[in-house]
């Protein structure tokens, strides 16, 4: 009982040092731990960022190697087959009669070595099939690669379209205040209704939704940039760089010619179709004999007394030979294996005719809406040109009483609207660009065939 009472004594105390400490480390940890710093994140950035930590694209490279390894596996049966064994053996019973055949214990340690000679084709189409298959999961890859990088700057210039319309947003925000000010100036000298002052606060209330949505989607289109370059959620981002300020003009031919030679899914087919095509050929050498050369060479012998054999017990023993495999009924193996390869060949040819198709028609289209949008951005130019000299010519028309407030009010809304409108023509410019680039696998500049608009 004396014991718990000093213990009961001594709590505060405990307590006291507790917080203390406590304390003392709020106020000293902070100060080591070093804030990261803001990741500027542009065009490329993103790009490079989607790329490294891409899991489809890791999936695709893992995949390269399966197929590498089923390449080194098939083409195991060109090269020479070598092995070596050793056996003892203790024979622990057998008729007398077999006591020539038998002894008691033995050994028998070698090497065996085959090769084929001529297949009349199957392990060459073979490997050649699977060699084609290797090229196609590489070009498979590099069409992941394409898809990656497209939805990057999807992602990236839809928070470029998201912050430039926060701006104009609060800028239409501003301006509205502006307009509530000259308003308060025309009111001071007589001129303004009251009516007009219940309009004015109406405007400017209705400008403070429009804020905090594109405020919210702004924050929204981030977090999704955040996940396509896998930046954790507490590490702030800024946002560099803008849309494009130059255009390049393209002619559809040629833009043609660069998708089917470049385009890395048609070319993966390209591939597919001729490893059909080899292993097609594989399965009808199939039906043909095969030849190939043995030999072998052994060291054995047995002893009726010894369990360890001596060295005049043992004999050398060698073989060599060669050796013809004729197929001749197998249950309908070969030719159901046969009729497999047609149709996986069959498959590939028709896949490859419809990609061709859907792709041509995307280029088109992604040609065509290239053309619109750069020829809508000139008169977007133009709209926002003139609008914003027209809302400052209202305010001076307002400012000594020559137009309403509707009149003032209209103008602002037109002027946001037309930048509103013209950010959105980027947007889509740009990301019908990335649509060509993609299904050109970015190969149109290389070419040296494009012009400055």
């Amino acid at each position: 009982m004396i014991y718990m009472r000093g213990m009961r004594r001594k709590l505060p105390i405990v307590t006291y040092i507790i917080i203390n400490i406590i304390g003392v480390s709020n106020n000293v940890f902070p100060q080591t731990q070093q804030k990261e710093p803001v990741l500027q994140v542009s065009l490329d950035e993103t790009i490079n960022r989607a790329l490294d930590t891409s899991e489809e694209l890791k999936i695709k490279a893992q995949e390269v190697n399966r197929t590498q390894g089923v390449y080194r596996e098939v083409r195991s049966g060109m090269l020479p087959h070598i092995s070596a064994e050793t056996t003892w053996t203790n024979n622990l019973g057998y008729p007398d009669k077999a006591a020539t055949q038998y002894s008691d214990h033995e050994f028998n340690g070698g090497v065996s070595a085959s090769q084929v000679i001529w297949s009349f084709g199957k392990i060459i189409y073979a490997v050649n099939s699977a060699r084609s298959a290797v090229e196609a999961s590489v070009f498979n890859k590099e069409a992941s690669k394409q898809e990656v990088i497209y939805a990057a700057k999807l992602s990236y210039y839809s928070s470029v379209l998201a912050r430039n319309a926060l701006f104009i947003t609060e800028k239409s925000y501003a301006n509205v205040l502006e307009n509530k000010k000259l308003m308060s100036e025309r009111t001071y000298g007589g001129r303004s209704p009251k009516y007009e002052i219940i309009r004015m606060d109406a405007e400017v209330a209705s400008r403070i939704p429009t804020v905090n949505e594109a405020r919210t989607e702004f924050d929204a289109a981030m977090e999704t940039l955040r996940r396509v370059i896998d930046i954790n959620l507490d590490r702030e981002i800024e946002l560099v760089g803008d849309f494009q300020g130059k255009y390049n003009d393209y002619n559809y031919e040629t833009l043609v010619t660069a998708m089917y030679e470049y385009e890395p899914s048609l070319r993966s087919l390209d591939k597919t179709v001729e490893s059909a095509g080899e292993k097609v050929k594989s399965r009808y050498a199939s039906f043909l004999p095969t030849l190939s050369a043995f030999g072998s060479w052994s060291y054995r012998g047995g002893s009726n007394e010894h369990a360890f054999l001596n060295n005049d017990e043992l004999d050398n023993y060698s073989v060599a030979g060669l050796k013809a495999s004729i197929p001749l009924w197998e249950g309908g193996e070969k030719e159901a294996q046969l009729s497999q390869s047609k149709a996986d060949k069959e498959i590939a040819v028709l896949k490859k005719k419809q990609l061709e198709r859907n792709l041509l028609l995307e280029l088109k289209k992604a040609f065509l809406e290239y053309d619109q949008y750069k020829e809508n951005l000139k008169a977007n130019i133009d709209a926002v040109n003139l609008a914003e000299e027209s809302f400052k010519q209202m305010q001076e028309m307002f400012a000594s009483g020559q137009v309403t407030l509707t009149d003032l009010n209209d103008a602002e809304l037109l002027l946001t609207n037309q930048r509103l409108n013209k950010e959105m023509t980027l947007f889509s410019i740009n990301i019908t660009l990335a649509r060509i680039e993609k299904l050109i696998a970015g190969q149109y500049d290389e070419k040296n065939i494009n012009k400055e608009s």
